[in-house]
């Protein structure tokens, strides 16, 4: 018995074609499924920003580039570096979201982060395990505590702890399981990974189908891909033409004047300007 991806149904063997059994379940259709056309679920969910995705200030959708925007270790909430240079030239030198004052040394910003961890905050729990990986923070370098963070928060709800996890488990079967959970979540960098996964494994078409769906949120790297996968004869003109469209219309959504003069100052200018602390974040 196998599960088909597209209709979720457990069915025996003999209802998937050769190919088909051999595929992982995420990316199994049954042969009523292909005759009817449908869709795997894998590419239905996560094809738009989910609430999180939305500066916690201005409401519009957060930039891809993580370092457009900053993680508030108050509050767990992320700001777009707009809000931030907003806020610090209307004289707000704290959180711009929760007000709450932010320590400027790292060991202080630690401390805040672990008060919120002791409470069960899932953000914070993910905070935790990524600046474990790295040694940051002056914790000490350990992928076996941000395997276990990191398994926690992805447990309670955390996209980035899934894509955090595929990172760390690059190259492995459950990395994938990782992305193609956050990616059905609206991670965008997520679902670009399993796009490069496909096609790197040689599935051309289930390559272009995630590239499409993360250029329309506005990720540059899928468009570029869109556009060799049509010189290779794998997207179609009209795939392209579909992809930059999306692209063009998610790019208007996430901008706006604050967000250009804070991209024009640059990020370490910006961290400068804004109560000279160090920037907390993934």
């Amino acid at each position: 018995m196998k599960i088909c991806g597209a209709c979720e149904r457990q069915l025996p063997d003999d209802a998937f074609s050769e190919e088909q059994r051999g595929l992982r379940r995420s990316i199994r259709r049954c042969q009523d499924c292909i005759a009817a056309g449908n869709e795997l679920v894998l590419m239905k969910r996560g094809t738009a920003r989910d609430e999180e995705d939305f500066c916690s200030v201005c409401q519009l959708p957060l930039p891809i580039a993580m370092e457009e925007s900053m993680l508030q270790p108050c509050c767990m909430k992320r700001v777009c570096n707009g809000c931030i240079l907003s806020g610090r030239r209307c004289g707000i030198s704290n959180c711009p979201f929760c007000r709450t004052d932010v320590p400027t040394k790292e060991s202080q910003v630690l401390a805040m982060v672990q008060k919120r961890v002791a409470v069960g905050d899932p953000v914070a729990i993910c905070f935790l395990g990524a600046h474990h990986e790295r040694g940051t923070y002056g914790l000490e370098k350990d992928t076996s505590r941000t395997d276990e963070l990191c398994q926690q928060a992805a447990q309670l709800g955390v996209k980035e702890a899934h894509f955090i996890l595929g990172n760390l488990h690059r190259g492995e079967e459950r990395s994938v399981s990782h992305y193609e959970e956050a990616a059905m979540c609206g991670h965008v960098l997520s679902r670009f990974n399993l796009g490069a996964w496909e096609y790197n494994d040689g599935q051309g078409h289930l390559a272009l189908q995630h590239f499409l769906i993360s250029a329309k949120l506005g990720h540059t790297a899928s468009l570029d891909t869109i556009k060799r996968l049509l010189a290779e004869g794998i997207a179609t003109e009209a795939d392209y033409t579909g992809a930059l469209q999306g692209y063009e219309a998610a790019i208007r959504e996430m901008s706006s004047p604050s967000r250009e003069d804070a991209r024009v100052m640059g990020i370490e200018k910006l961290v400068r300007f804004a109560a000279r602390r160090r920037r907390p974040g993934y």
